[in-house]
């Protein structure tokens, strides 16, 4: 006695078989565009707001305590570190005081000359101030700069962290 499949059968195996490649063709787009978002932004702003450095300026008068983290967007050697960087402003719930600027399109000695002008509290800071460090975070008060990490990205979690609570950066502050 010979078994006869059904048509409906065959049917039926190729509507799966043609979901599950649309599914896996979609799926590995979504994971492509995934990461060049990633390569092409920093983690940061998973968790912080933006600001441009025509910003700077006016941020400075509305608020009172905060700080920026200056770094490229781009920059594949600091990844790893912002992803760290990113767990430590959460979890010191630092995510309002806490800037990104993105530094991929702004010219690094002019950006550093502004802050040296206008921000700095004192000469000491002002030679804080440079533009050879990958990822750095101000810390401003009172519209002035008052501390200057430069190199962040040498920086563990844990001193990271620190910093923030130091500063008074938490929402916990």
């Amino acid at each position: 006695m010979e078994r006869k499949i059904e048509t409906k059968n065959y049917l039926i195996l190729a509507v799966v078989v043609v979901i599950t490649v649309i599914l896996v063709f979609y799926a590995r787009d979504w994971y492509v565009t995934t990461n060049e978002y990633y390569a092409e932004n920093s983690a940061i702003k998973d968790v912080s707001r933006e600001i441009r450095e025509d910003e700077i300026s006016n941020y400075s008068l509305e608020s009172g305590k905060f700080a920026i983290y200056a770094s490229s967007g781009n920059n594949i050697e600091i990844k790893d570190f912002e992803n760290d960087f990113k767990k430590a402003i959460t979890k010191v719930n630092a995510q309002d005081n806490i800037l990104y600027l993105n530094t991929d399109e702004i010219d690094s000695n002019s950006f550093t000359d502004n802050l040296k002008d206008n921000f700095a509290t004192n000469d000491k800071i002002a030679s804080r101030i440079s533009s050879g460090s990958q990822a750095t975070l101000y810390v401003f008060e009172e519209g002035k700069i008052t501390q200057v990490f430069n190199n962040l990205e040498n920086y563990t979690q844990d001193e990271l962290e620190t910093i923030m609570k130091r500063m008074e950066l938490t929402n916990n502050a």
